[in-house]
């Protein structure tokens, strides 16, 4: 039941972050801005981004990536963005921008405002989660939803992952501190996890309960076979 049993061993282990980058779905928030705010206007759904929103909201303005990794924004039109990072996206703007003699010396900001990840099975509140920052860590995901319960197996959690149009499946032991070491093991947006049952739980959700169950379903039969042959 213990977590990170090794932990003393990787203690002052370096931590490192892996890049994530934009997919299908991902909702940008995109904003544009100069000196001169009118000249950034244009380029901006709300006008210049000076509106306080709430998240929902911003998600509803926001710029939705299509299937085939586009987004359409005023004036510069259709962008591809899927498999970029969003600095590297803010990177390709201001340069649209500043070589296309919109504007001098722009700042570009973009953020995906719908991350989420999925959490399944034996952990107190499964369910979709949202999170607000780029990655966050698998202890994180798993505090959110409430720790694993009693039945989970703690030994191999399974995390599913869509990248570059494939889809990666990872199993983790959690009573080890090696993974920590892994950045792919950050959970990114619209990461699944899963947390499997142990085998008395599984057992115990079926028709026959246990295996004292199990000894009098044969009992009752062999009973009733030799009463038919009397």
């Amino acid at each position: 039941m213990l977590y990170l049993q090794d932990l003393d061993t990787y203690n002052k282990s370096t931590v490192s972050y892996a890049a994530t980058k934009i997919q299908p779905n991902d909702i940008l928030k995109i904003t544009v801005s100069d000196l001169n705010p009118l000249v950034a206007a244009p380029f901006n759904i709300s006008g210049g981004g000076a509106q306080q929103m709430s998240i929902e909201l911003m998600k509803l303005s926001g710029y939705l990536v299509t299937p085939e990794g586009t987004i359409s924004m005023p004036v510069l039109d259709t962008i591809n963005v899927v498999g970029l990072r969003p600095a590297n996206l803010e990177l390709t703007l201001k340069a649209r921008l500043i070589d296309e003699g919109y504007l001098v010396n722009p700042t570009v900001q973009v953020r995906v405002i719908n991350n989420k990840f999925t959490i399944l099975g034996e952990v107190q509140s499964p369910g979709v989660k949202p999170f607000t920052e780029e990655s966050i860590s698998l202890l994180d995901a798993i505090g959110i939803a409430g720790d694993l319960t009693y039945a989970g197996v703690r030994t191999d959690i399974k995390l599913i992952r869509e990248l570059d149009g494939e889809r990666l499946v990872y199993h983790i032991d959690l009573t080890t501190a090696s993974w920590m070491s892994n950045p792919e093991f950050r959970i990114r947006q619209n990461d699944v996890i899963v947390v499997t049952p142990n085998k008395l739980k599984v057992n115990s959700a079926g028709l026959i309960k246990d295996p004292l169950q199990t000894i009098g379903i044969i009992a009752s039969l062999l009973t009733l076979y030799f009463l038919i042959l009397k």
